[in-house]
């Protein structure tokens, strides 16, 4: 039982670190806030690039928070794992 708990504990760092990778992509893909000021010096951008940029910058954030879930899951389940592991007897 402990080597099977330790394995599931290697395989949760394996994804916590799959997870934080892909995490800094998608963070790095997203656009700043400053992208939106070009409307205030009158560099509008015509309607269908702001629907475009809009519905992807939509999807880098949905992204980002169902990444940001699993690396909060995957840390309770280390975290639980740990626990389990202490209790067992060697």
């Amino acid at each position: 039982m402990y080597e099977l708990i330790q394995g599931f504990q290697i395989a949760m760092m394996i994804l916590m670190g799959i997870f934080s990778i892909t995490m800094i992509i998608v963070v790095a893909l997203q656009e700043g806030s400053n992208a939106n000021l070009g409307a205030i010096t009158g560099a509008a951008e015509s309607f269908f690039g702001k629907n475009k940029a809009k519905s992807l910058e939509s999807k880098f954030k949905r992204w980002t928070m169902i990444i940001a879930i699993c690396i909060l899951v995957s840390s309770i389940a280390f975290f639980v794992l740990s626990i389990l592991k202490e209790q067992i007897p060697t």
